[in-house]
């Protein structure tokens, strides 16, 4: 009972300190105060080696919030204009994955890491896919789940606060409704959210309790049936319990053992970031797409981040979560394939320099 107790403390603790990293964020008027100022309070105190923990389910709470929110963008035009530029999508998704895999080239050149750790590494997919995969395929998880958590930071302090520095003002792209909060509307709404959310779970999709709620909600939306909109307060409540989640992956231990992996993934990350940013521009300019909605749509940082960015900032948020699904689809369906067949077949025709 005592250990159930010092737990149940700790966690709220944690979620007590993130939610205060985010009200003071929010007071310097910094962009995604309530994702940003928990991340970096729960991130800097894991890496000064404090103990922290949140309760179980708190990543999978906050995405089932944030995805039914997203979801009620879905109307109908937007599900079709997403349709439209479906082919788009599956090639930017396809020109992620060769970045990627270009620069797990470069960073096995760099370290001595073998090349399915550097691919799974570079590869912009999930902490928890690309480190299966590369367990999978002969890599280490280790330096994978490090990899992928700090694309996901680079992507999240920098590209909304470049945005908003950049003087990026509002550009939703389509026309959508706000629905109004519903006291009787929004408990079923939540039960359908996560009834869907649980049955991907069970099918075992990558972000299912995003896709799930997302999903119906969308449904619900396209379909004319209004139930209830999302509080802001409970996207701010949603936000902070992704920071917090999301600062918990970075451990003092693991960045001491891998520090001299750290500075060529480092140098790697951010090429590859700005890559797909560049990409981004130059598809926003010649398509009829906002860049700015565009370097959202291939940032490879999370779902849940983007999508929260495009929110904050009145960008396309349907579009930039579309984007999203299928590079998340794309990954998981071939990153695999395009190691078998590319990657580990080059790489053994020119082995690395010692």
């Amino acid at each position: 009972m005592k250990q159930c107790a010092k737990r149940l403390a700790l966690e709220a603790a944690t979620l007590a300190v993130g939610g205060l990293g985010g009200w003071f964020f929010s007071l310097l008027a910094v962009p995604l105060p309530w994702l940003l100022g928990p991340l970096v309070t729960v991130g800097g105190l894991s890496l000064a080696g404090f103990s922290l923990s949140t309760p179980w389910g708190c990543r999978q709470a906050g995405q089932v919030l944030v995805g039914t929110g997203i979801g009620l963008k879905f109307t109908l035009a937007v599900a079709l204009f997403v349709a439209d530029h479906l082919m788009i999508m599956v090639l930017c998704a396809l020109t992620s994955v060769a970045l990627g895999a270009a620069a797990s080239i470069l960073l096995r050149r760099a370290t001595d890491a073998d090349i399915a750790t550097a691919y799974f590494a570079c590869v912009p997919g999930g902490v928890a896919e690309m480190s299966v995969q590369a367990e999978r395929h002969g890599g280490e998880s280790g330096p994978v789940a490090l990899a992928q958590a700090l694309r996901v930071l680079c992507v999240v302090t920098t590209v909304p606060i470049g945005l908003t520095w950049a003087g990026v003002t509002s550009d939703p792209l389509f026309d959508i409704p706000e629905f109004a909060f519903d006291a009787t509307g929004f408990g079923p709404l939540l039960i359908i959210a996560l009834s869907s959310g649980a049955l991907l779970a069970w099918r075992r999709v990558a972000n299912a309790w995003m896709l799930g709620p997302m999903a119906a909600a969308a449904t619900l939306t396209a379909s004319d049936i209004t139930l209830s909109g999302m509080p802001i307060v409970l996207l701010n409540v949603a936000q902070v319990m992704l920071g917090c989640t999301l600062g918990l992956r970075y451990r003092r231990a693991a960045i001491e053992r891998l520090k001299s992996f750290l500075m060529p993934l480092a140098v790697s990350t951010i090429a590859l970031v700005g890559l797909n940013i560049l990409l981004g521009v130059v598809v926003g300019l010649f398509t009829s797409l906002p860049i700015s909605s565009m370097i959202l749509s291939l940032a490879p940082g999370g779902m849940p981040e983007m999508a929260i960015t495009a929110k904050v900032l009145d960008l396309a948020v349907p579009l930039v979560v579309a984007f999203h699904i299928v590079r998340i689809f794309i990954v998981v369906a071939i990153s695999g394939l395009v190691f078998r067949h590319a990657v580990q077949h080059e790489t053994k025709r020119d082995p690395p320099v010692d």
